[in-house]
């Protein structure tokens, strides 16, 4: 089934840039140019990866794998964004300027005195970011020091990615699953703009990597390790925390596991009633009141089309499959920039699902947490009239890549197999194609 979807996601790509190719406008061809470059490097390494034998799936390979492909990734969007802009924020400027303006307005100022001076304009909820871009600004105020900081980021993202998957599946399809998430195209425009959800990613990662690691050693300082990196979220965005809180503890709820873990069941659930408030608070400013205020505010911003019921249906489609990429723009030019990884993970899509219904059909309790994590935001987003945001959903992302690689793993060595098999694999090419006029008609629309 992987290969498959690799030999689809090429001739699919190569028909949707040929295809839509009379929209390019010249204006910024040379993001065009990326652009292909991009998803032609991004099949090699996968394909490469593929086929290779497992004995060289390391941590030391993926790792250097990750960061030199990220590095010239990053390199050639920061020389492209300074031809075009004059800049380094990589056509992000609004939110990446704010972020280090905000630093370079405290940057004189004592740690403490700086935070209150930021909290006295800014909600904690963004706090992360100015504490991140601090340290690195004390060396150099230009936005390549974040840059690079984020390319081991990004490895720390890789390396956590593989271990978490290692828990679910073999070390092959583990490493597979890391590394298509750790050097797609969106990824990487993150680790080369100066926004804050690289950093997020890879504390949502880190997260639930320590977590699997306490389940499986019952090691108190995994434990601790995970509460740690849960609590970091609170100063990116407080929503993901009782997102994470909440899947945790139903699934511990509703597993086979022992006393202990219905034990920290009882008191996350306790935790919960305790910061009803906050949370409360949390759910009134996503929702800017209520639901009637909700769609008068999305209605103003112009995310209403065609209807309150048919943006509610773009918005599920969206976070099901999705995003879905925008292959080419004369206004969106970030979208360019990360399509590729957005084909992919379109079609990562399918697998993903049918691990859902395999695990809940069957009761794999392990891998609850990541599918109710994954779903609750989905569901979020796309209630909020979110979910054609990558930079909302970016924090499941690489969750979605772990539970779709279980299946592709449990099926390519026949762990999972159908009476009529056939019958399923023309199923699995007609979603495949499906999938495709989608996206074409996406581009088209």
């Amino acid at each position: 089934m992987l290969k498959t979807i690799n030999t689809v996601y090429i001739f699919a790509s190569l028909f949707l840039y040929f295809t839509l190719s009379p929209k390019i406008t010249g204006e910024h061809i040379l993001v065009n140019i990326l652009a292909i470059f991009s998803f032609m490097c991004y099949f090699i390494m996968l394909e490469l990866n593929r086929i290779v034998s497992s004995k060289y799936n390391t941590y030391s390979s993926l790792a250097i794998e990750v960061f030199v492909y990220s590095f010239i990734f990053v390199f050639l969007e920061n020389s492209i964004s300074y031809f075009y802009t004059g800049n380094f924020f990589v056509f992000s400027t609004s939110d990446a300027t704010f972020y280090h303006d905000s630093v370079m307005e405290i940057i004189d100022m004592p740690l403490m005195d700086g935070i209150n001076h930021y909290l006295s304009y800014m909600d904690f909820d963004d706090l992360g970011m100015i504490l991140v871009l601090y340290p690195l600004c004390l060396v150099s105020d230009s936005n390549l020091m974040l840059n690079l900081f984020y390319l081991f980021v990004g490895v720390i993202i890789a390396t956590s990615l593989f271990s978490l998957s290692q828990q679910f599946m073999s070390k092959k399809y583990a490493f597979l699953a890391s590394l298509s998430f750790s050097i797609s195209s969106f990824i990487i425009f993150f680790h080369s703009s100066g926004l804050k959800e690289s950093f997020l990613v890879m504390i949502v990662v880190l997260s639930f990597d320590f977590y699997y690691r306490f389940l499986k050693s019952r090691k108190i300082r995994y434990l601790l390790i995970a509460l740690i990196f849960l609590s970091i979220i609170m100063l990116f965005r407080p929503a993901i925390l009782g997102m994470i809180i909440v899947a945790v503890g139903l699934s511990a709820l509703f597993s086979q596991g022992g006393v202990g873990v219905k034990v920290i069941s009882f008191f996350i659930f306790i935790l919960l009633m305790a910061f009803g408030d906050l949370i409360g608070e949390i759910i009134e400013k996503y929702t800017t009141g209520g639901v009637d205020t909700l769609i008068e505010a999305r209605e103003t911003q112009g995310m209403v089309i065609g209807g309150v019921g048919f943006t509610y249906a773009v918005n599920i489609l969206s976070q099901s499959i999705g995003p879905l990429p925008t292959v080419v723009s004369s206004s969106k030019i970030l979208t360019m920039l990360y399509t590729s990884g957005l084909i992919y993970r379109v079609f990562l899509g399918i697998p993903f699902w049918l691990t859902v219904l395999f695990v809940f059909r069957y009761k794999y309790t392990k891998i609850y947490p990541l599918i109710l994590f994954v779903i609750m935001e989905m569901s979020a987003l796309a209630f909020l009239m979110d979910g054609l945001e990558l930079r909302k959903a970016l924090p499941h992302i690489p969750i979605v890549y772990v539970v779709a690689f279980w299946f592709l793993d449990k099926y390519d060595r026949k762990i999972i197999q159908f009476k009529k098999e056939k019958r399923f694999e023309i199923f699995f090419k007609i979603l495949l194609f499906i999938l495709i006029v989608l996206m074409f008609y996406w581009n088209f629309r």
